[in-house]
């Protein structure tokens, strides 16, 4: 029932799952949503969270697809660039760029994956987002909605991406979407350099989003539900602490992989009765 990965690589263990939704559950549908991890180096690696679009049957091929695409690629780019042998991470101003034209990439390859359905590649939608861990930091890169945060050496958790909102509710963009020839198309990508090292990180599909993350709350000034867009430590920390136990316990990384799975499905009455489809990736630094 939930699609897994867990790595552990030395200096990070790295876990992840996709599960259905209440709602895909009720009515016998497949989950729609795909993680993937991808180590590069004991330090460094690649993590990937698709969602595909719930409005479209083939979905699920999309961010399959995606996730798996997106791995093979950004990692690719790390090799090429050699910035796991350099210890150091790239500027913003290059990060964008080699993130922008990675995701081109990835975007003609869904193309032709389209083609060899043969569907449309609307019916693949479906949002992306790519996080490359290290102990210098992470390089994170995205399109459409989802979360993603990390905890720093202060124990202070910090969003790391915003999720893209469109002018109307729920309203997001897709990796099908038609943006790519758009002059404004860095309006619809988001990358970011974070120069902290990273002593955890999470990434998400949207389903997750409002059992982890401070992100809809009434605001009296301005009579208006704002996005703090704040990852929640007290849903967080509990993990992190749970995770390295399970490490320093010597559990096996099966083992852990159904517990997060589980956790994900019905860790509590919230996640349990979450319509959406839910995926998220963890990794907590070993080394930290």
């Amino acid at each position: 029932m939930a699609k897994h990965e867990t790595k552990e690589i030395s200096g990070w263990l790295v876990v992840g799952a996709s599960v259905p939704g209440h709602a895909h559950l009720k009515n016998n549908t497949p989950c729609q949503d795909h993680n993937f991890i991808e180590p590069i180096n004991a330090y460094w690696g690649i993590t990937v969270v698709a969602d595909g679009a719930g409005s479209v049957e083939s979905a699920y091929k999309g961010s399959e697809f995606l996730t798996k695409e997106s791995a093979i690629l950004f990692k690719e780019l790390i090799i090429q660039e050699k910035w796991h042998q350099q210890s150091s991470l790239p500027s913003s101003e290059i990060w964008k760029a080699k993130a922008k034209n990675t995701l081109l990439e990835i975007r003609r390859k869904l193309e032709i994956f389209a083609i060899q359905e043969k569907t449309d590649i609307k019916n693949l939608s479906s949002t992306l987002i790519v996080l490359i861990y290290s102990p210098l930091g992470l390089l994170v890169t995205h399109i459409g909605d989802g979360r993603c945060g990390y905890c720093n050496r202060d124990m202070e958790w910090k969003a790391a991406i915003r999720p893209w909102r469109g002018e109307y509710a729920n309203e997001t963009v897709f990796m099908s979407s038609d943006i790519w020839e758009e002059e404004n198309l860095d309006d619809f990508i988001e990358s970011q350099v974070i120069h902290e090292t990273p002593l955890a990180f999470a990434l998400m599909s949207d389903g997750c989003e409002r059992h982890s993350f401070i992100c809809n709350i009434w605001d009296e000034k301005t009579q208006k539900y704002i996005d703090p867009n704040q990852p929640f430590d007290k849903f967080f920390n509990p993990i992190v602490k749970n995770l390295h136990q399970m490490h320093t316990g010597k559990l096996n990384y099966t083992a852990i992989q159904e517990k997060w799975g589980k956790f994900l499905l019905e860790g509590n009455s919230k996640l349990k009765n979450e319509p959406d489809d839910k995926t998220m990736v963890v990794g907590i630094y070993l080394a930290g």
